[in-house]
């Protein structure tokens, strides 16, 4: 393996490595003035199969930045770091490998497309960002040639980023609001390269596919995790974190908290898929005791997977919620989402407890109106488990069917309607007043209101002499089943002063 001991302030450009080893040496800083604002050290235009840094001495000097421009790294490895006054940082550089150390300062990644995986281990600081008033074509076109592939196949790879234990992360991106569209001039007096810039398409946009897997460890300090303003094809949490962690303005296709807790809270707010064909929510085994949702669209999701989640003081302001049982099917209690049709034993009472605390958590900010969807599709899944008795089944089954759980006032009106004029049919057959060789009586239709009349005697339209075997069975069921749906109206029409 190749041996380079870089001297500060030494820019190298445009060459080729096999298997390199950097290392950074104290004696390289005798008598060197620190130069703020620039690189230590600098690789631009650079090709690397295999790259490791190594540091094995303490160094007394203010900053020692390593910078990486437009460079490709097929395998990094930076582990063995002795001195903490050291910062890494990757523009414009297709790379892939670990990075892994306590005493690394910080580590700096911006505009840059990742082969297969990148890890982020222990790092102090680490600062992901995709800038695109920061695209410069002609550096891209110059990397793309030289290693023989087109920028479509770079693109469509998996790009992974996963990043364990750093007390500071911020991943950002910074999107262009116009409607202009590739290459444009740049006022810069500096560098020919900087002249030109390039805004993506959106065909071009679409082909990312960026991922992030963040997981914390209890022993360590996280101080702050901030994801704003991205797109992502996927994001995963999991582990304790200790500082505070927000998420917003991003778009994720599938989001996975797995085995997550928090000791401050976290916050997420705006956050919905691209994709909504392909997109789902796995919360598995969470404590989301104190997190706050906000402006979360988990309507827009395929498949909504809460399982053994706590929600304690979890508060959601201005969620998107499903409007009723059928689009809530996509809600669902699996212990593995990758698997939709493979259901626990257990699935529709996990189902009923879930939406049991989501309807608390609503009521708690006085979300009344999604609160009582949430009961009545928790109602639903009730009605499945299957120890539940018949009876209660029964009444479980009649409530949805007449108003929904309370919910619905035209369902009550509907079944009423239709009952009522059914069985005031039978009973004019029943006492021979329709259907027989005698012209129509317009009366009977005024009649028909005092037959709903709950209180109507039952000779009100004729002599108890005229009645036959069913006519006072019909009144009766008449009467029975018009109160239950008028109470079933009052009961819909009453739900916001419900408590």
């Amino acid at each position: 393996m190749q041996l380079l001991k870089p001297t500060p302030y030494n820019r190298i450009e445009n060459q080729d490595y096999s298997e390199l080893t950097i290392k950074i040496l104290k004696q390289v800083f005798t008598s060197v003035i620190f130069t703020d604002g620039q690189m230590t050290f600098s690789f631009s235009n650079c090709k690397f199969k295999k790259l490791i840094i190594e540091n094995n001495e303490d160094i007394e000097f203010e900053n020692i930045s390593i910078s990486f421009l437009n460079c490709y790294i097929e395998e990094l490895e930076v582990k063995n770091i002795q001195s903490k006054n050291i910062s890494i940082s990757f523009y414009s550089t297709l790379l892939s490998g670990i990075i892994e150390n306590d005493n690394i300062k910080s580590v700096h990644c911006n505009n840059c497309l990742i082969l297969d995986n990148l890890f982020l281990i222990k790092i102090k600081s680490v600062h992901i960002s995709y800038t695109e008033e920061n695209i410069f074509p002609i550096r891209w076109r110059r990397l793309f040639k030289s290693l023989r592939v087109d920028y479509k196949y770079i693109l469509k790879r998996k790009q992974t980023y996963r990043i364990y234990d750093c007390s500071n992360l911020h991943f950002s991106s910074n999107e262009n609001r116009l409607e202009k569209r590739g290459v444009y001039r740049r006022n810069h007096e500096n560098l020919h390269e900087y002249k030109i810039g390039y805004f993506l398409t959106d065909d071009q946009k679409a082909l990312f596919d960026i991922n992030l897997h963040i997981k914390y460890s209890p022993e360590i300090d996280h101080k702050e995790t901030k994801i704003i303003n991205t797109k992502l094809n996927s994001l995963s949490l999991a582990g304790h974190v200790k500082g505070h962690l927000s998420i917003e303005s991003t778009k994720v296709n599938n989001w996975y908290i797995r085995d997550f807790t928090t000791e401050f809270g976290a916050s997420f707010y705006n956050i919905l898929p691209s994709n909504i064909t392909d997109s789902k929510i796995e919360i598995h085994k969470a404590n989301l005791d104190k997190s706050w949702f906000d402006n979360i669209a988990f309507s827009s999701y395929k498949i909504v997977s809460f399982y053994r989640t706590k929600f304690g003081k979890t508060t959601f302001t201005s969620c998107d919620f499903p409007t009723n049982s059928t689009s809530f099917e996509s809600f669902k209690a699996l212990e593995n989402i990758h698997y939709p049709d493979k259901k626990p034993d257990k699935y529709y009472k996990d189902q009923y407890e879930i939406f049991l605390q989501l309807k608390v958590q609503l009521e708690g900010t006085g979300n009344f109106y999604e609160s009582q969807k949430l009961q009545a599709i928790s109602n639903d899944a009730l009605m499945k488990i299957e120890d539940i008795s018949c009876w209660d089944k029964f009444i479980l089954h009649t409530n949805s069917l007449s108003n929904n759980h309370g919910l619905s006032i035209a369902r009550p009106l509907k079944w009423f309607a239709l009952f009522s004029f059914v069985l005031y049919i039978l009973y004019l057959i029943s006492v021979r007043r329709i259907l027989l060789n005698t012209d129509f009586d317009p009366t009977l239709i005024g009649y028909y209101f005092s037959f709903i009349d709950l209180t109507h005697r039952n000779d009100f339209l004729v002599g108890k002499e005229d009645f036959s075997a069913w006519t006072l069975s019909i009144d009766y069921i008449n009467k029975v089943l018009t109160g239950y749906f008028i109470y079933q109206f009052i009961s819909a029409f009453r739900k916001y002063g419900k408590k």
